[in-house]
């Protein structure tokens, strides 16, 4: 039986239909920063298929309305925030990176069973970046995790797999980070204030950012003085021009990762998840101006 289910019911699956077909988009709030539409489409170009990736704006409060038809209308979505939570209520299945995380960033159909499928490649895609930005791994460094949202929990849950020495998680809200810890095992949830690093009961080597850009104002009052020389600081929004806290990095004489890096793996990852193929990254880096 094919139905509209929205209560993940998996005997009952959701079908698309021929409207759907080479109909692909982003799906958040706000959405026109996104560069996901450029990026796809130049794919989508390379490999001469004639689809159509778009940004589609959809607030919180009407995801309940506008959800149960996207299966409908689209063969693939990207999810940003604010939905990457909630989306999941709004699938035939989950699978198990989505689960992990307790977000998801995609939406795809599964190969064998057709299933409308939360998933999450933004983990995956911090590594895969991390690894490409400073040809170095994360096993065995000491992590401190800024946030505790959709991409902070995946980012979590796929450090916690490269088995890091120590990984800390740090949000303004206390409580969403102790839950999210308690979800990848990490080994400290701190509130969120200027002297984090050094509450942290280890020094972090590495700190990555996945507050929303509002938070900008705080990276210039949070102390950086004790970290190590040999740290590396990330910034997942790849949209800020200049992040306050790759700027400061910057000025003494730390490594960075910008959010490009992160942004090109993971759309790369949901291009293979979509079409069972890797784009041509090195299309991807040249209109992201890697």
């Amino acid at each position: 039986m094919s139905v509209d289910d929205i209560e993940g019911n998996p005997d009952l699956i959701v079908t698309g239909g021929f409207r759907s077909v080479g109909n692909y988009c982003v799906i958040g709030h706000p959405i026109a920063q996104s560069m996901s539409p450029t990026l796809h489409n130049a794919w989508f170009d390379d490999k001469g298929l004639g689809f159509k990736y778009v940004a589609l704006d959809i607030p919180p409060e009407e995801l309940v309305l506008r959800a149960p038809a996207l299966p409908f209308e689209y063969s693939g979505i990207n999810v940003t925030s604010p939905l990457k939570r909630a989306i999941m209520g709004f699938v035939d299945r989950i699978d198990q990176d989505a689960e992990a995380a307790g977000a998801s960033n995609i939406l795809y159909r599964d190969r064998e069973t057709k299933a409308w499928t939360a998933g999450n490649v933004d983990g995956t895609g911090f590594v895969r970046g991390f690894e490409e930005a400073t040809g170095a791994p994360l096993f065995g460094r000491d992590v401190l995790i800024l946030g505790a949202g959709g991409a902070a929990r995946a980012i979590a849950a796929a450090v916690a797999l490269q088995r890091p020495n120590a990984l800390m998680i740090g949000n303004r809200t206390p409580e969403t980070a102790i839950e999210l810890a308690k979800r990848v095992g990490a080994t400290q949830a701190l509130g969120l204030n200027d002297r984090i690093i050094e509450r942290c009961e280890v020094m972090p080597d590495l700190i990555i950012n996945t507050l929303p850009p509002i938070a900008e104002p705080f990276f210039f009052e949070m102390k950086l003085d004790a970290l190590p020389d040999q740290a590396i600081l990330a910034d997942i929004n790849y949209h800020v021009k200049n992040p306050g806290l790759l700027a400061r990095a910057e000025s003494m004489g730390l490594m960075t990762v910008d959010g490009r890096y992160m942004f090109l793996w993971q759309a790369a990852l949901s291009f293979e998840r979509w079409f069972g193929e890797m784009p041509d990254l090195e299309i991807g880096r040249n209109v992201l101006k890697m």
